[in-house]
């Protein structure tokens, strides 16, 4: 049975609130607990949690025994795992006192943000990173290339081959297919490298929102692909302008989580060339983000569209691709992931 973890005892990791690198190694210490259940004199450290870097940026303590609990909270144990700034695990606890059931860090990418006031929790299953896989989806389209002037690779070209494939609609439920003509490409702001969280991309989005402010990716925006920080930050401004926009006006730029935008990467990802964002409505149950799904189908003009099922909230992963978004007729134009792996194309799924 692993340790307990208390106030005061340490964690190691990394902390990924600065600049240039983002992400530094750190250690710090649990700085809120219980205030009436102890362990050796200490507070009995607990899910949720605050944590401290020795930089002074925070975290919280996001598992815990499911057995043990105190105030209602899970107790929380060596090896128990921290998100936020601080990213890392408790590497010490009282070694005279132990919680039942095992501890770990988890293989997956977790995250606590605060949303209107209250505090959501998100594991790896409540993104779209799965929808990076190139078997499946997110197939960035060839014809015209990523970047103007960029042909492509015969290997791209034999993968986005299915693209001109009419989709099988399997499920009666929602047939209607997409019908807006795509926008002309976006004239660019011109931008230098590095460029700045705060530089505005549209009324509503900066870089930051779309790269280090988001819920999971946090990633500075870096060359890749053979495409410029310029480039990619064009592509950023597309999808701002034509996509971000067009949904902010229709259901309020508030009401929108970017959980993850720009990643690093060496995948076909859209999100690896800028053009691509997942978003989260918290305010809405499975019906409202439904019918957000359906309203940027059938109103603003997109690259690819997936309505995300398989964690605790569903998201929509919405791409823009302003060198010319893919075909009305392509196999994956948009459609429904019902679970990890499983997707239903030409289709959106109401799964309440």
């Amino acid at each position: 049975m692993p340790q307990t973890a208390r106030l005061n005892d340490p964690w190691s990791g990394i902390c990924c609130c600065h600049t240039s690198p983002t992400c530094i190694p750190m250690t710090g210490r649990i700085i809120s607990a219980s205030t009436n259940t102890s362990s050796s004199n200490q507070g009995q450290g607990r899910l949720l949690d605050i944590t401290v870097g020795a930089c002074g940026h925070t975290g919280r303590l996001i598992t815990s025994s499911n057995k043990n609990f105190a105030n209602s909270r899970g107790k929380t144990k060596l090896n128990d795992f921290i998100i936020g700034c601080n990213i890392g695990r408790i590497i010490s606890g009282n070694n005279t006192h132990f919680i039942c059931e095992g501890g770990g860090a988890p293989d997956f990418p977790m995250a606590v943000t605060e949303f209107q006031g209250r505090e959501i929790i998100h594991t790896e299953v409540d993104f779209g990173n799965s929808d990076d896989d190139p078997g499946t989806d997110d197939g960035y389209n060839v014809y015209p290339p990523v970047a103007p002037g960029v042909p492509p690779t015969p290997a791209q070209i034999a993968k986005s081959a299915f693209l001109n494939e009419s989709p099988t609609i399997t499920d009666a439920e929602d047939s209607t297919a997409n019908t807006i003509a795509a926008t002309p490409p976006t004239s660019c702001l011109a931008v230098t490298s590095p460029v700045p969280d705060n530089f505005q991309l549209s009324p509503n989005f900066t870089v930051g929102d779309l790269s280090t402010q988001t819920v999971l990716s946090k990633n500075k925006v870096n060359a890749q692909h053979g495409l410029t920080v310029s480039d990619i930050v064009c592509n950023m401004q597309g999808w701002a302008e034509n996509v971000g926009e067009a949904l902010s006006s229709q259901f309020g730029r508030g009401e929108m989580l970017i959980t993850s935008g720009f990643r690093p990467g060496s995948s076909t990802s859209q999100h690896e060339r800028g053009q691509a964002a997942d978003l989260q409505y918290p305010n809405e149950n499975n019906t409202g983000v439904y019918n957000i799904a359906r309203y940027l189908r059938d109103n603003i003009p997109f690259d690819q569209l997936i309505l995300e099922y398989g964690g605790r909230n569903p998201w929509i992963h919405v791409s823009f691709n302003r060198a010319g978004n893919r075909p009305e007729s392509a196999g994956n134009k948009f459609g429904t992931r019902v679970s990890p792996g499983n997707y239903v194309w030409g289709v959106l799924k109401n799964m309440s």
